[in-house]
């Protein structure tokens, strides 16, 4: 059994609230381009012309390529991707087997994808770090230098994905949204810009690419990388957020003096490692020092922008408890203050036990 961990996300800047609608304004999203995928597949005049619908209302092959970027990961709506292995370069290629496969994305859901897991150069030290059944020497050589850079062996893929899934426990672990660059934030410097947080209630097994043939003797297989991540986040943020940019965006916009960077929460600096290769696993005490910075930037929310920020700031309280309890020491501090009558109790014992200090007795602190 492997420790219970939590999961982050990137996603691209959307002017719809990533609610599976193509930006309302293409052309005038630079942020997103800060996505290699993004910026090299963008068409504008062809986004324009669908602009503001629906996945639902486009046929596939006009689709944005935010889509592969989980532009649509508040999407109400089920809708399926087909995507194709990259090296597809024809019947008569190396990968010329494989054949576009049907990736669902449920409503409410976002494909990770851990490329820092997949890296070929990464495969030695997790396979002995995690105890996976993945060795180097069983990858191919596909005879040109870029094959070289990730995991190419199914078999390896498949025990890297399922060790890096089974991480994740749903109802427990919590998922977190996050963007490498917004149009109102200038530099986040060593830091990404929180989007949103979420519980996680489902992650898909592994899935392999299908193929033209079923005699596979002495072809090459491949597992999509893709494990599809369903959340807990809704509109209502009953169970789970979004912080309100969009909001202050439009709040800006009426008041040149409003600056929406004033509402911003960061990724904790110290933890980038945690909020990078599209997807990576969340130690607690990086989602303590997130859930800390969403409280903060929430704080600044209400007394600017309507809106159940109380209530989401309760949920972040009861989630802290339960990292802290999974964590400790000291864990039933959040938990003791609350009884007492404080308000979001767990939000001042992590204040406390930061002033004690690591490992420190905080109850002197509380008895001051």
């Amino acid at each position: 059994m492997r420790p219970l961990r939590h999961i982050s996300i990137r996603v691209p800047w959307h002017d719809t609230g990533w609610d599976g609608r193509v930006c309302a304004a293409p052309r005038l999203n630079g942020a997103c381009l800060n996505l290699r995928r993004i910026a090299e597949s963008r068409n504008d005049d062809a986004e324009e012309k669908i602009a503001g619908k629906t996945l639902e209302e486009v046929p596939h092959h006009q689709w944005p390529p935010c889509v592969a970027e989980r532009m649509g990961f508040m999407a109400p709506f089920e809708y399926t991707r087909f995507p194709n292995h990259p090296y597809n370069r024809g019947p008569e290629t190396s990968h010329g087997h494989f054949k576009d496969t049907p990736l669902r994305h449920p409503p409410y859901s976002a494909p990770a994808v851990p490329f820092f897991w997949m890296l070929r150069e990464n495969l030695t030290e997790l396979a002995e770090a995690h105890s996976i059944d993945a060795i180097d020497e069983r990858e191919p050589d596909l005879g040109f230098e870029a094959a070289k850079t990730w995991v190419q062996d199914q078999e390896n893929q498949k025990a890297l994905l399922e060790c890096f899934r089974s991480y994740i426990k749903p109802e427990k672990s919590l998922c977190f949204f996050y963007a490498k660059q917004v149009p109102f934030v200038e530099d986040a410097g060593a830091r990404r810009i929180l989007i949103g947080v979420g519980r996680v209630l489902h992650v898909t097994p592994p899935q392999e690419y299908d193929y033209v043939t079923k005699d596979l003797t002495g072809r090459l297989r491949s597992m999509l990388w893709e494990l599809m991540v369903q959340h807990s986040i809704r509109p209502d943020f009953k169970d789970g957020f979004l912080l309100p940019y969009h909001a202050a965006v439009r709040k800006s916009d009426d008041e040149p003096d409003f600056d929406p960077a004033d509402v911003v929460a960061f990724t904790p600096a110290d933890r980038l490692s945690e909020f990078s290769h599209a997807s990576q696993l969340v130690t607690h005490d990086g989602a303590i020092a997130s859930l800390l910075s969403c409280g903060v930037a929430l704080r600044r929310v209400r007394q600017v922008l309507p809106g159940k920020w109380d209530h989401c700031l309760d949920w972040i309280d009861v989630r802290l408890s339960e990292l802290w309890k999974a964590r400790g020491p000291y864990p039933g501090l959040g938990s003791a203050l609350s009884a007492f009558g404080l308000e979001q109790g767990t939000f001042v014992a992590y204040a406390l036990m930061e002033k004690a200090g690591e490992n420190a007795d905080p109850w002197p602190l509380v008895e001051a």
